[in-house]
Formats: structure tokens, C-alpha cells, sequence
């Protein structure tokens, strides 16, 4: 259970799982991010002064992903599954730093983790 009763935990469920293929499962990572930092993102908009909606907060974690996918040698449009493994701890380590509740960055981690086991087999 989240420490943090205002942030939202995201669960994939059976319905997202549905013809799981990589890209599927990069929007589903996108989703589970959003939410895990939809709060810290929020908090620091507002403390920048900037606009701070659901649309922004999540063009912002697109940006953090495609950064991340990058990094790793891969690509947003056409990830591969060794990239999207490859960004979870990335992304883990990301949260932490903007100060994202360990238990909340733990939780879309192995929601994240989960699926992407699913997506091997």
C-alpha cells in the first residue's frame, strides 16, 4: 500500500495485457510512469510556475522515455524488448531522485517487471 495516499497506483490488469507485443508494452510502461510521477511531476511544475495537467505531465514522461530508450540504443517507435528491460532501472533510479516514494517506485516496478516477463515468454 502506497505511503502516499494522493498518488494514484497504476495496475496492469489482464485487459492491458491483451495482445502484449513491444510497443503495447512501452505505452503500458508510459502509463505505469505517468502515474508513479504524476505527482512529483505535478509538485514541481507548480514550483516552476509552470502549467501542470495530465497532458503535459504525460508528454513529459514520453520525453523521459524516449530519452531513455535512446540511451540504451533503441528506439520509441520500434523498441525492442532487451531496451524496455534495460529502462526499468533507469527510470526506478529517475523516481527516486525526484524524491518518489520508495514503496510507489517499488510498486510500477514490478507492475512494469511483470509484464515485461510476460512479454518473453
Amino acid at each position: 500500500m502506497a505511503e502516499n495516499k494522493n498518488i494514484e497506483l497504476y495496475e496492469i490488469n489482464a485487459t492491458d495485457l491483451s495482445g502484449l507485443n513491444s510497443l503495447k508494452a512501452k505505452d503500458l510502461i508510459v502509463s505505469c510512469f505517468f502515474h508513479a510521477q504524476k505527482e512529483t511531476l505535478a509538485r514541481a511544475k507548480q514550483k516552476l510556475g509552470n502549467e501542470s495537467n495530465d497532458d503535459t505531465l504525460r508528454k513529459s514522461i514520453i520525453i523521459i522515455i524516449k530519452q531513455a530508450l535512446k540511451d540504451c540504443g533503441g528506439s520509441y517507435e520500434v523498441p525492442s524488448n532487451a531496451c524496455l528491460n534495460a529502462i526499468v532501472p533507469v527510470l526506478a533510479k529517475k523516481a527516486i531522485s525526484w524524491g518518489t516514494p520508495k514503496d510507489i517506485v517499488n510498486h510500477h516496478k514490478e507492475q512494469i517487471q511483470k509484464m515485461l516477463k510476460l512479454l518473453e515468454e
